[in-house]
């Protein structure tokens, strides 16, 4: 199965198109949206969505996984300002026909490193040491953590089914 992972957000969000089989994850592509300073909000928005749009288009993902919202209580705009990204990400999904999973970043990195409390350099050279590759940010290997919190999930899925 293909999917498409995202690690959101406003002046880069973080990519990964990666296939599954059971728990193997291989990495297909990674990469990186960036907005710029130059550009207004709603030009922002555009740019992620047309720029995820021609990645699903081209791999043919089935899945689009995303971390639920999470933020420090002391930056409410922040989470106001994620909350419009990452609403543009899921209608990009319904519009392609994805099916989207969600996972707390909790979740995640519990599911890829067994730490849910492990900080984005860790999961980055974790996602690195998995793949052999050297990936380009901590918001691509964000979202690498992503893909194998959902081939965890996908497996019991799949050995729930043959229980029943």
């Amino acid at each position: 199965m293909v999917v498409c992972a995202v690690d959101v957000g406003l002046q880069v969000s973080g990519y990964v198109i990666c296939e599954t089989k059971n728990t193997q994850v291989k990495l297909i592509k990674e990469g990186e949206i960036k907005t710029s300073k130059k550009q207004n909000f709603s030009q922002k928005l555009k740019l992620i969505y047309e720029a995820l749009e021609k990645e699903i288009k081209k791999y043919k993902p089935e899945v689009l996984a995303l971390e639920k919202l999470y933020s420090h209580y002391k930056h409410p705009l922040t989470l106001g300002i994620l909350a419009q990204v990452r609403g543009v990400v899921v209608v990009l999904a319904e519009r392609m026909g994805l099916t989207l999973f969600e996972y707390s970043p909790t979740r995640a990195r519990k599911a890829f490193l067994g730490k849910g409390s492990a900080d984005s350099f860790r999961v980055k050279r974790m996602a690195e040491n998995m793949t052999g590759k050297s990936f380009i940010s901590n918001h691509t290997a964000d979202a690498f953590s992503l893909v194998v919190a959902f081939s965890h999930e996908e497996k019991v899925r799949n050995l729930d089914m043959i229980i029943q």
